[in-house]
Protein backbone atom coordinates (compact mmCIF):
# COMPACT_ATOMS: atom_id res chain seq x y z
CA UNK A 1 0.00 0.00 0.00
CA UNK A 2 2.64 2.61 0.61
CA UNK A 3 3.88 2.34 -2.95
CA UNK A 4 0.48 3.23 -3.85
CA UNK A 5 0.16 6.17 -0.95
CA UNK A 6 3.35 7.53 -3.03
CA UNK A 7 2.33 7.47 -6.78
CA UNK A 8 -1.20 8.92 -5.36
CA UNK A 9 0.79 11.35 -3.71
CA UNK A 10 3.40 12.20 -6.47
CA UNK A 11 1.05 12.81 -8.75
CA UNK A 12 -0.75 15.23 -7.06
CA UNK A 13 2.83 17.19 -6.14
CA UNK A 14 3.50 17.12 -9.74
CA UNK A 15 -0.18 18.34 -11.20
CA UNK A 16 0.60 20.92 -9.06
CA UNK A 17 3.67 22.18 -10.35
CA UNK A 18 3.02 21.50 -13.64
CA UNK A 19 -0.07 23.26 -13.42
CA UNK A 20 1.61 26.24 -12.29
CA UNK A 21 3.79 26.48 -15.77
CA UNK A 22 0.44 25.37 -17.39
CA UNK A 23 -1.90 28.12 -16.47
CA UNK A 24 1.19 30.95 -16.98
CA UNK A 25 1.73 30.01 -20.42
CA UNK A 26 -1.78 30.13 -20.95
CA UNK A 27 -1.65 33.56 -19.59
CA UNK A 28 0.59 34.77 -22.09
CA UNK A 29 -0.85 32.75 -25.08
CA UNK A 30 1.76 30.35 -25.37
CA UNK A 31 0.74 26.84 -26.93
CA UNK A 32 0.86 23.86 -24.14
CA UNK A 33 1.37 20.55 -26.73
CA UNK A 34 1.14 18.42 -23.64
CA UNK A 35 0.39 18.00 -20.03
CA UNK A 36 1.58 15.09 -18.92
CA UNK A 37 1.69 12.47 -15.65
CA UNK A 38 4.87 10.44 -15.57
CA UNK A 39 7.41 9.85 -18.34
CA UNK A 40 7.38 6.92 -20.61
CA UNK A 41 5.02 5.18 -22.88
CA UNK A 42 1.65 6.28 -22.98
CA UNK A 43 -1.63 4.62 -21.04
CA UNK A 44 -4.03 7.26 -21.54
CA UNK A 45 -4.60 10.37 -23.71
CA UNK A 46 -7.56 13.43 -24.01
CA UNK A 47 -6.78 15.86 -26.32
CA UNK A 48 -8.42 18.97 -25.99
CA UNK A 49 -8.16 22.22 -28.55
CA UNK A 50 -4.36 22.21 -28.39
CA UNK A 51 -3.46 20.79 -25.52
CA UNK A 52 -2.96 16.51 -24.78
CA UNK A 53 -3.62 15.50 -21.57
CA UNK A 54 -1.44 12.16 -20.96
CA UNK A 55 -0.77 9.77 -18.32
CA UNK A 56 2.44 7.58 -18.90
CA UNK A 57 3.78 4.30 -17.51
CA UNK A 58 6.51 5.55 -15.22
CA UNK A 59 4.37 7.56 -12.39
CA UNK A 60 7.77 9.42 -11.14
CA UNK A 61 7.18 13.16 -12.15
CA UNK A 62 5.66 14.49 -15.13
CA UNK A 63 6.30 17.72 -17.45
CA UNK A 64 4.48 20.50 -19.87
CA UNK A 65 5.75 20.56 -23.70
CA UNK A 66 5.46 24.24 -24.49
CA UNK A 67 5.51 24.96 -27.68
CA UNK A 68 8.93 26.27 -29.03
CA UNK A 69 10.79 25.59 -25.61
CA UNK A 70 13.62 24.18 -26.97
CA UNK A 71 15.30 27.69 -27.63
CA UNK A 72 17.14 25.62 -30.85
CA UNK A 73 14.30 24.10 -32.55
CA UNK A 74 12.43 25.79 -35.38
CA UNK A 75 9.40 27.33 -34.83
CA UNK A 76 6.22 25.36 -36.23
CA UNK A 77 3.87 27.05 -38.07
CA UNK A 78 0.45 28.71 -36.18
CA UNK A 79 2.27 27.75 -32.97
CA UNK A 80 2.59 30.12 -30.81
CA UNK A 81 6.46 29.51 -28.96
CA UNK A 82 7.51 30.11 -25.41
CA UNK A 83 10.64 32.15 -27.30
CA UNK A 84 8.15 34.17 -29.46
CA UNK A 85 7.47 36.03 -25.92
CA UNK A 86 9.51 38.45 -23.68
CA UNK A 87 11.75 37.39 -21.61
CA UNK A 88 10.05 38.72 -17.97
CA UNK A 89 6.83 36.38 -19.23
CA UNK A 90 9.12 33.58 -19.74
CA UNK A 91 10.75 34.20 -16.11
CA UNK A 92 7.01 33.82 -14.64
CA UNK A 93 6.04 30.88 -16.47
CA UNK A 94 8.87 29.30 -15.34
CA UNK A 95 8.59 30.64 -11.78
CA UNK A 96 4.90 29.90 -11.79
CA UNK A 97 6.03 25.76 -11.14
CA UNK A 98 8.04 26.37 -8.04
CA UNK A 99 5.50 29.09 -6.92
CA UNK A 100 2.66 26.97 -6.98
CA UNK A 101 4.27 24.22 -5.11
CA UNK A 102 5.49 26.47 -2.37
CA UNK A 103 1.82 27.97 -2.29
CA UNK A 104 0.39 24.41 -2.01
CA UNK A 105 2.68 23.48 0.90
CA UNK A 106 1.35 26.88 2.82
CA UNK A 107 -2.17 25.88 1.97
CA UNK A 108 -1.84 22.10 3.23
CA UNK A 109 -0.17 23.42 6.42
CA UNK A 110 -3.65 25.91 7.26
CA UNK A 111 -5.37 22.97 6.73
CA UNK A 112 -3.16 21.51 9.35
CA UNK A 113 -3.67 23.99 11.51
CA UNK A 114 -7.24 24.75 11.39
CA UNK A 115 -7.91 21.01 11.69
CA UNK A 116 -5.52 19.43 13.52
CA UNK A 117 -3.01 22.99 15.67
CA UNK A 118 0.65 22.57 15.76
CA UNK A 119 3.25 19.82 17.76
CA UNK A 120 4.11 21.27 20.84
CA UNK A 121 7.87 20.99 21.52
CA UNK A 122 7.41 19.26 24.80
CA UNK A 123 10.50 18.45 27.95
CA UNK A 124 10.67 14.88 28.73
CA UNK A 125 13.45 14.87 31.17
CA UNK A 126 15.34 17.85 33.13
CA UNK A 127 18.78 16.73 34.23
CA UNK A 128 19.48 18.32 38.02
CA UNK A 129 22.41 20.27 38.20
CA UNK A 130 21.98 21.84 34.86
CA UNK A 131 21.08 25.35 33.61
CA UNK A 132 17.44 23.50 33.02
CA UNK A 133 16.68 22.44 36.24
CA UNK A 134 18.07 25.91 37.73
CA UNK A 135 16.21 27.69 35.35
CA UNK A 136 13.15 25.91 36.59
CA UNK A 137 12.10 24.14 33.60
CA UNK A 138 10.81 20.48 34.56
CA UNK A 139 9.50 17.49 32.90
CA UNK A 140 6.15 18.09 30.74
CA UNK A 141 6.67 21.83 30.47
CA UNK A 142 5.69 23.22 26.33
CA UNK A 143 7.97 25.33 24.74
CA UNK A 144 5.94 28.06 23.31
CA UNK A 145 8.61 30.51 22.16
CA UNK A 146 12.27 31.65 22.82
CA UNK A 147 13.44 35.54 23.12
CA UNK A 148 9.60 36.03 21.33
CA UNK A 149 10.11 33.95 18.56
CA UNK A 150 7.32 31.05 18.22
CA UNK A 151 9.40 27.67 17.77
CA UNK A 152 7.59 24.33 16.37
CA UNK A 153 10.55 21.71 16.68
CA UNK A 154 13.07 20.38 17.95
CA UNK A 155 15.97 21.18 15.66
CA UNK A 156 14.84 25.02 16.20
CA UNK A 157 14.92 25.14 19.72
CA UNK A 158 18.58 23.07 19.89
CA UNK A 159 19.73 25.65 17.15
CA UNK A 160 19.19 28.53 18.91
CA UNK A 161 20.12 27.05 22.55
CA UNK A 162 23.79 25.80 21.03
CA UNK A 163 24.26 29.60 20.20
CA UNK A 164 25.22 29.93 23.98
CA UNK A 165 22.98 32.98 24.56
CA UNK A 166 20.69 33.80 27.19
CA UNK A 167 17.37 32.88 26.93
CA UNK A 168 13.96 33.87 27.55
CA UNK A 169 11.74 31.15 27.60
CA UNK A 170 7.71 31.21 27.41
CA UNK A 171 6.59 27.81 28.57
CA UNK A 172 2.81 26.25 29.00
CA UNK A 173 2.86 24.23 32.38
CA UNK A 174 -0.73 22.60 33.20
CA UNK A 175 -2.60 25.30 30.99
CA UNK A 176 -0.85 27.99 32.63
CA UNK A 177 1.97 30.78 30.54
CA UNK A 178 4.97 31.16 32.50
CA UNK A 179 8.72 32.77 31.10
CA UNK A 180 11.54 31.51 32.40
CA UNK A 181 15.15 32.81 31.96
CA UNK A 182 18.32 30.22 31.37
CA UNK A 183 21.82 30.73 29.90
CA UNK A 184 23.45 27.62 28.39
CA UNK A 185 26.28 26.61 29.55
CA UNK A 186 29.12 24.55 27.13
CA UNK A 187 28.54 21.24 28.09
CA UNK A 188 31.49 18.26 27.32
CA UNK A 189 31.92 15.11 25.24
CA UNK A 190 29.54 12.81 25.67
CA UNK A 191 30.30 9.30 24.66
CA UNK A 192 27.78 6.33 24.39
CA UNK A 193 29.14 2.72 24.20
CA UNK A 194 27.22 -0.63 23.63
CA UNK A 195 29.57 -3.91 24.04
CA UNK A 196 28.98 -7.36 24.31
CA UNK A 197 30.93 -10.28 25.67
CA UNK A 198 31.99 -7.96 28.66
CA UNK A 199 34.14 -9.03 31.71
CA UNK A 200 35.43 -6.55 34.49
CA UNK A 201 33.67 -3.42 35.89
CA UNK A 202 33.35 0.03 36.46
CA UNK A 203 35.14 2.70 38.52
CA UNK A 204 35.70 5.96 39.22
CA UNK A 205 37.24 8.04 36.15
CA UNK A 206 38.14 7.07 32.83
CA UNK A 207 41.44 7.05 32.30
CA UNK A 208 42.51 5.15 28.89
CA UNK A 209 40.48 2.98 26.27
CA UNK A 210 42.80 0.18 25.54
CA UNK A 211 45.53 2.54 26.45
CA UNK A 212 44.39 5.67 24.20
CA UNK A 213 42.69 8.72 24.97
CA UNK A 214 39.24 8.96 25.03
CA UNK A 215 38.73 10.73 22.31
CA UNK A 216 35.77 10.38 19.63
CA UNK A 217 37.90 9.67 16.82
CA UNK A 218 40.24 7.11 18.40
CA UNK A 219 37.00 5.04 20.09
CA UNK A 220 35.81 5.64 16.54
CA UNK A 221 38.53 3.18 15.20
CA UNK A 222 38.07 0.58 16.98
CA UNK A 223 34.30 -0.19 16.44
CA UNK A 224 34.03 -3.91 16.22
CA UNK A 225 37.36 -4.59 17.78
CA UNK A 226 37.75 -5.83 21.44
CA UNK A 227 38.36 -3.15 24.02
CA UNK A 228 39.18 -2.18 27.78
CA UNK A 229 38.16 1.05 29.11
CA UNK A 230 40.21 1.84 31.96
CA UNK A 231 39.27 3.38 34.70
CA UNK A 232 40.36 4.58 37.73
CA UNK A 233 39.94 1.96 40.21
CA UNK A 234 38.65 -1.24 37.57
CA UNK A 235 38.76 -2.23 34.00
CA UNK A 236 35.90 -3.23 31.88
CA UNK A 237 36.57 -5.37 28.55
CA UNK A 238 34.34 -6.06 26.01
CA UNK A 239 33.67 -6.05 21.99
CA UNK A 240 32.53 -2.34 20.60
CA UNK A 241 29.32 -2.97 19.03
CA UNK A 242 28.22 0.57 19.01
CA UNK A 243 29.75 3.95 19.50
CA UNK A 244 28.54 7.62 19.06
CA UNK A 245 30.02 10.39 20.95
CA UNK A 246 28.63 14.55 20.66
CA UNK A 247 30.90 17.41 20.55
CA UNK A 248 31.36 20.29 23.46
CA UNK A 249 28.43 22.14 22.81
CA UNK A 250 26.13 24.62 24.47
CA UNK A 251 22.96 23.07 26.31
CA UNK A 252 20.71 23.45 28.70
CA UNK A 253 20.82 19.93 29.90
CA UNK A 254 17.42 18.74 29.26
CA UNK A 255 15.69 15.84 26.72
CA UNK A 256 12.94 16.25 24.12
CA UNK A 257 9.53 14.93 24.40
CA UNK A 258 8.51 12.46 22.23
CA UNK A 259 6.34 9.63 22.24
CA UNK A 260 4.81 8.54 25.91
CA UNK A 261 4.94 5.13 26.92
CA UNK A 262 0.99 3.99 26.18
CA UNK A 263 0.22 1.69 23.56
CA UNK A 264 -1.55 3.39 20.24
CA UNK A 265 -2.58 -0.01 18.79
CA UNK A 266 -2.86 -3.67 19.57
CA UNK A 267 0.10 -5.50 19.51
CA UNK A 268 1.37 -8.89 20.83
CA UNK A 269 -0.19 -9.39 23.75
CA UNK A 270 -0.51 -5.51 24.87
CA UNK A 271 -3.60 -3.68 24.25
CA UNK A 272 -4.24 -0.35 23.07
CA UNK A 273 -4.52 1.68 25.92
CA UNK A 274 -2.01 -0.35 28.04
CA UNK A 275 0.90 1.67 30.39
CA UNK A 276 3.94 0.89 29.94
CA UNK A 277 5.81 0.64 33.61
CA UNK A 278 8.87 -1.27 33.48
CA UNK A 279 11.20 -3.85 31.02
CA UNK A 280 13.09 -5.56 32.83
CA UNK A 281 13.31 -4.16 35.78
CA UNK A 282 13.57 -0.68 34.08
CA UNK A 283 11.15 1.84 34.83
CA UNK A 284 9.63 3.90 32.51
CA UNK A 285 9.30 7.37 32.56
CA UNK A 286 9.84 9.41 29.86
CA UNK A 287 10.60 8.28 25.71
CA UNK A 288 14.71 8.63 27.25
CA UNK A 289 14.10 5.26 29.17
CA UNK A 290 12.64 4.25 26.07
CA UNK A 291 15.67 4.74 24.06
CA UNK A 292 17.70 2.98 26.52
CA UNK A 293 15.77 -0.07 26.91
CA UNK A 294 16.38 -0.45 23.17
CA UNK A 295 19.94 -0.18 23.41
CA UNK A 296 19.91 -3.00 26.31
CA UNK A 297 18.18 -5.16 24.18
CA UNK A 298 20.89 -4.58 21.51
CA UNK A 299 23.26 -5.23 24.01
CA UNK A 300 22.00 -8.09 24.73
CA UNK A 301 22.43 -10.65 27.87
CA UNK A 302 26.43 -10.24 28.78
CA UNK A 303 26.92 -7.07 27.13
CA UNK A 304 26.08 -3.55 28.93
CA UNK A 305 25.57 0.14 27.45
CA UNK A 306 27.42 3.52 28.86
CA UNK A 307 26.63 7.07 28.97
CA UNK A 308 29.72 9.02 29.43
CA UNK A 309 29.73 12.88 30.46
CA UNK A 310 33.61 13.69 29.77
CA UNK A 311 35.19 10.97 31.49
CA UNK A 312 32.74 9.99 33.83
CA UNK A 313 30.00 7.40 33.24
CA UNK A 314 26.35 8.99 33.83
CA UNK A 315 24.44 6.10 32.78
CA UNK A 316 25.38 2.27 32.69
CA UNK A 317 23.22 -0.71 32.34
CA UNK A 318 23.85 -4.49 31.14
CA UNK A 319 21.82 -6.10 28.55
CA UNK A 320 18.92 -7.63 28.38
CA UNK A 321 18.50 -11.66 27.93
CA UNK A 322 16.20 -13.11 25.21
CA UNK A 323 13.33 -13.25 27.52
CA UNK A 324 12.27 -10.31 29.68
CA UNK A 325 9.69 -9.41 32.21
CA UNK A 326 7.36 -6.69 31.41
CA UNK A 327 5.17 -4.74 33.38
CA UNK A 328 2.22 -2.33 32.10
CA UNK A 329 -1.10 -1.09 33.74
CA UNK A 330 -4.39 -1.89 31.98
CA UNK A 331 -6.97 -0.33 33.78
CA UNK A 332 -6.39 0.08 37.37
CA UNK A 333 -4.06 -3.36 37.66
CA UNK A 334 -0.52 -3.72 36.78
CA UNK A 335 -0.38 -7.22 34.74
CA UNK A 336 3.41 -9.32 34.21
CA UNK A 337 4.20 -10.39 30.79
CA UNK A 338 7.19 -12.44 30.03
CA UNK A 339 7.42 -11.58 26.48
CA UNK A 340 11.16 -12.20 23.68
CA UNK A 341 13.56 -9.23 23.43
CA UNK A 342 12.77 -9.48 19.56
CA UNK A 343 9.25 -8.40 20.05
CA UNK A 344 10.40 -4.95 22.74
CA UNK A 345 12.96 -4.43 19.85
CA UNK A 346 10.00 -4.43 17.03
CA UNK A 347 7.67 -2.48 18.93
CA UNK A 348 10.72 0.33 19.49
CA UNK A 349 11.38 0.23 15.60
CA UNK A 350 7.20 0.33 14.60
CA UNK A 351 6.24 3.83 13.56
CA UNK A 352 2.82 4.71 15.40
CA UNK A 353 2.97 1.93 18.34
CA UNK A 354 2.90 4.27 21.17
CA UNK A 355 0.83 7.64 21.56
CA UNK A 356 2.74 10.99 21.19
CA UNK A 357 3.98 12.48 24.68
CA UNK A 358 1.70 15.46 24.04
CA UNK A 359 -0.99 16.68 22.28
CA UNK A 360 -0.94 19.17 19.67
CA UNK A 361 -1.48 23.47 20.25
CA UNK A 362 -4.98 24.69 18.80
CA UNK A 363 -5.95 27.56 18.50
CA UNK A 364 -9.19 29.27 18.83
CA UNK A 365 -8.74 32.37 16.95
CA UNK A 366 -8.71 31.72 13.13
CA UNK A 367 -6.25 34.71 11.97
CA UNK A 368 -4.02 33.24 14.54
CA UNK A 369 -4.35 30.00 12.87
CA UNK A 370 -3.29 31.40 9.87
CA UNK A 371 -0.75 33.48 10.98
CA UNK A 372 0.70 30.42 13.13
CA UNK A 373 0.51 28.48 9.59
CA UNK A 374 2.36 30.66 7.64
CA UNK A 375 4.50 31.69 10.10
CA UNK A 376 5.55 27.82 10.38
CA UNK A 377 5.57 27.40 6.56
CA UNK A 378 8.53 30.32 6.74
CA UNK A 379 10.59 28.59 9.14
CA UNK A 380 10.19 25.44 7.04
CA UNK A 381 11.50 27.24 4.15
CA UNK A 382 14.22 28.70 5.92
CA UNK A 383 15.47 25.41 6.67
CA UNK A 384 15.49 24.02 3.62
CA UNK A 385 16.99 26.54 2.20
CA UNK A 386 20.11 25.74 5.13
CA UNK A 387 19.80 22.30 4.59
CA UNK A 388 20.30 22.44 0.61
CA UNK A 389 23.33 24.72 0.89
CA UNK A 390 24.47 22.67 3.04
CA UNK A 391 24.38 19.40 0.53
CA UNK A 392 26.32 21.29 -1.75
CA UNK A 393 28.88 22.68 0.39
CA UNK A 394 29.47 19.42 1.81
CA UNK A 395 28.47 17.12 -1.21
CA UNK A 396 26.66 14.89 1.09
CA UNK A 397 24.25 12.67 -0.02
CA UNK A 398 22.74 10.88 3.59
CA UNK A 399 20.32 13.66 4.35
CA UNK A 400 19.02 13.37 0.65
CA UNK A 401 15.86 11.07 -0.17
CA UNK A 402 14.70 9.43 -3.25
CA UNK A 403 11.58 8.22 -4.51
CA UNK A 404 12.40 4.47 -2.73
CA UNK A 405 13.02 7.12 0.49
CA UNK A 406 9.86 8.45 0.30
CA UNK A 407 8.05 5.61 -0.42
CA UNK A 408 9.46 4.46 3.05
CA UNK A 409 8.54 7.80 4.34
CA UNK A 410 4.89 8.04 3.10
CA UNK A 411 4.32 3.87 4.53
CA UNK A 412 5.13 5.42 8.33
CA UNK A 413 3.12 8.55 7.73
CA UNK A 414 0.04 6.55 6.82
CA UNK A 415 0.85 4.42 9.64
CA UNK A 416 0.30 7.06 12.05
CA UNK A 417 -1.90 9.28 10.61
CA UNK A 418 -3.86 11.64 8.28
CA UNK A 419 -2.27 14.64 10.20
CA UNK A 420 1.43 13.11 9.68
CA UNK A 421 0.79 11.87 5.40
CA UNK A 422 -0.36 15.84 4.92
CA UNK A 423 2.31 17.20 6.40
CA UNK A 424 5.07 14.72 4.56
CA UNK A 425 3.02 15.95 2.09
CA UNK A 426 3.13 19.74 2.31
CA UNK A 427 6.74 19.22 3.06
CA UNK A 428 7.57 17.21 0.11
CA UNK A 429 6.17 20.28 -2.26
CA UNK A 430 7.62 22.88 -1.06
CA UNK A 431 11.03 21.46 -1.07
CA UNK A 432 10.52 20.23 -4.56
CA UNK A 433 9.39 23.81 -4.86
CA UNK A 434 12.49 25.11 -3.42
CA UNK A 435 14.48 22.68 -5.60
CA UNK A 436 13.32 23.63 -8.98
CA UNK A 437 14.05 27.71 -8.08
CA UNK A 438 17.79 26.47 -7.64
CA UNK A 439 19.87 28.15 -10.35
CA UNK A 440 21.10 25.11 -11.89
CA UNK A 441 20.57 23.97 -16.01
CA UNK A 442 17.75 22.37 -16.55
CA UNK A 443 15.79 23.42 -13.20
CA UNK A 444 13.57 26.37 -13.54
CA UNK A 445 15.71 28.23 -11.75
CA UNK A 446 18.08 27.68 -14.67
CA UNK A 447 16.05 29.01 -16.73
CA UNK A 448 15.02 31.85 -14.54
CA UNK A 449 18.52 32.74 -14.88
CA UNK A 450 18.80 33.32 -18.37
CA UNK A 451 15.44 35.09 -18.99
CA UNK A 452 16.96 37.52 -15.98
CA UNK A 453 20.32 37.63 -17.90
CA UNK A 454 18.32 38.48 -21.22
CA UNK A 455 16.61 41.14 -19.15
CA UNK A 456 19.70 42.89 -18.12
CA UNK A 457 21.70 42.56 -21.08
CA UNK A 458 18.48 43.08 -23.50
CA UNK A 459 20.18 40.65 -25.59
CA UNK A 460 19.16 36.53 -26.06
CA UNK A 461 21.83 34.18 -24.95
CA UNK A 462 22.80 31.78 -28.27
CA UNK A 463 19.96 29.62 -28.35
CA UNK A 464 22.17 26.12 -28.61
CA UNK A 465 24.15 27.45 -26.19
CA UNK A 466 21.46 27.72 -23.57
CA UNK A 467 20.06 24.43 -25.07
CA UNK A 468 23.74 22.10 -24.86
CA UNK A 469 23.47 23.46 -21.52
CA UNK A 470 20.55 22.86 -20.33
CA UNK A 471 21.09 19.34 -21.92
CA UNK A 472 24.17 18.87 -20.00
CA UNK A 473 22.75 19.79 -17.00
CA UNK A 474 19.80 17.07 -17.47
CA UNK A 475 22.22 14.51 -17.96
CA UNK A 476 23.89 15.59 -14.43
CA UNK A 477 20.24 15.30 -12.59
CA UNK A 478 19.56 11.84 -14.23
CA UNK A 479 23.06 10.65 -12.77
CA UNK A 480 22.26 12.16 -9.08
CA UNK A 481 18.52 10.65 -8.99
CA UNK A 482 20.40 7.35 -9.80
CA UNK A 483 23.27 8.39 -7.36
CA UNK A 484 20.29 9.02 -4.80
CA UNK A 485 18.26 5.88 -5.78
CA UNK A 486 20.76 3.57 -5.29
CA UNK A 487 21.48 5.11 -1.65
CA UNK A 488 17.95 4.26 -0.63
CA UNK A 489 18.62 0.50 -2.09
CA UNK A 490 21.37 0.76 1.02
CA UNK A 491 19.77 1.91 3.70
CA UNK A 492 17.01 -0.28 3.07
CA UNK A 493 19.29 -3.10 2.85
CA UNK A 494 20.97 -1.94 6.19
CA UNK A 495 17.57 -1.82 8.26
Amino acid sequence: MSIVYFIIILIGIISVHEFGHFIFARIFGVDVLEFAIGFGPKLYEKKGKKTAFRVNAIPIGGYVKLAGEDPAEEQTEGMVGLYTKPAWQRLLIFFAGPLFSILAGYLLFTLIVVSWGVPSVSIALVEKNTPAFEAGLRSDDIIVSINGKRVYDTYTVSQIIRQGKPLKILISREGKRLTVLATPKLFSVNHFFLLKDVSGGLGGKIKAISGRPLEGSVVSSMLNQYISIEFESAMLKGLLKQYQYDQPRYALGFYFATVSNVFRKDVGPFLKGDRLVSVGGLQIQSNVDLSRIYQLIIAGEGGIYLEVSGDQVIWSHTGFPEEIEVVVQRENQELLFKVSSALIKQIMESAGIFEPKTGNVKFNNLWEMIYVAFDRCNNLLFMMYKSLLGIFKTADSGGVVGPLGLVGLVGEAAQVGLEQVLTLVAFITMSIGLFNLLPLPALDGGRIIFSLLEIILRKRIDPKIEGLIHFIGFIILVFLMIFITFSDVGRLISK
